[in-house]
């Protein structure tokens, strides 16, 4: 027997919890004689299993051993919530290199993302919207990053191991992918990423941040701001004769995504509100500068 740490107990008991929420979901729609769940009903479970799934991946790559994560989701699915100071079976420990390559994948991907938001703004003008939806989306995804480098208590090699990107910069490797790309491919990656769902790609931070990792934390995790990565793969894409203005700096808008959060909240039983939830994507954009200079080592980019 095992008690999780503090960390592990909030993701195992968001997990929990959401498949908790969808089996009483499905209860109640029966209960109320469908024989099929209305299509309100299956938005909603929909939205609760993708959150759960990201909280699941984002356990794996902290260290949750996977037996305990399939426990709380069948424990879940039978219908019980999480109970404070619940125990689990056994350890199952994981090789530091397998969780240090899985991120390593992730952090390439918002690499990615990266070279997409400066090539593409650079074919036209883009709706403030979408902009905003994207800086969103690309700003939660470098908070959850952040936070798990930040649980896995990355040394600076590990830090390096996970950036690089061949013996080029990553940026200058990004700008040479996307610009190969044509403006339609651009266009369908972009749309991918405005797409997502926020409450899904927020889930994973209000649960570490709930567990105690601050912005501070994170920030002093990563190399460069979301912004600042644009304007790396930008800068990487002129320097080879490819002019691309820089992208328009937007506001993030709070509103529309404040009601599947709050409710996502309530569903895994965490705490919190969701203006102060949303106002994390907000601040991820541009970190304080004191603690982009201060308390992140920059020497493995040349």
């Amino acid at each position: 027997m095992a008690t999780p740490t503090l960390l592990q107990a909030h993701l195992l008991k968001g997990v929990q919890n959401l498949a908790y929420d969808n089996h009483q979901t499905l209860h109640r729609a029966r209960h109320a004689g469908h024989t099929r769940p209305p299509p309100e009903v299956v938005a909603h479970l929909g939205i609760t299993d993708l959150s759960r799934e990201q909280l699941e991946g984002v356990g794996l790559a902290v260290e949750v051993p996977k037996a305990w994560i399939d426990y709380a989701r069948a424990a879940g699915e039978r219908g019980t919530r999480w109970q404070p100071g619940q125990v689990m079976l056994g350890s199952g420990q994981v090789q530091r290199s397998t969780l240090t390559a899985a991120l390593g994948q992730q952090v390439r991907h918002l690499q990615d993302m990266a070279g997409v938001a400066a090539a593409h703004t650079g074919h036209g003008e883009m709706g403030s919207d979408a902009v905003a939806r994207f800086r969103r989306v690309m700003g939660m995804t470098w908070q959850r990053l952040g936070a798990v480098a930040y649980a896995l208590s990355l040394s600076e090699e590990e830090r390096h191991q996970v950036w690089q990107r061949g013996d080029q910069h990553w940026s200058t490797a990004v700008a040479g992918q996307v610009r190969d790309h044509s403006v339609q491919q651009l266009a369908a990656r972009w749309n991918e990423v405005v797409g997502c769902d926020f409450t899904v790609v927020a889930m994973p931070v209000i649960v570490l941040q709930a567990a105690g990792i601050a912005h501070d934390d994170i920030a002093a995790q990563m190399p460069a701001s979301p912004d600042h990565m644009v304007e790396l793969v930008v800068d990487a894409l002129t320097a080879a004769d490819r002019g691309c203005a820089s992208p328009p700096i937007t506001d993030p808008a709070r509103a529309p995504e404040a009601a599947g959060i709050n409710a996502a909240i309530q569903a895994a039983g965490l705490t919190g509100d969701a203006p102060a939830a949303l106002g994390l994507a907000d601040s991820a954009t541009e970190p304080e500068p004191a603690t982009a200079s201060a308390d992140v080592d920059h020497g493995y980019e040349p």
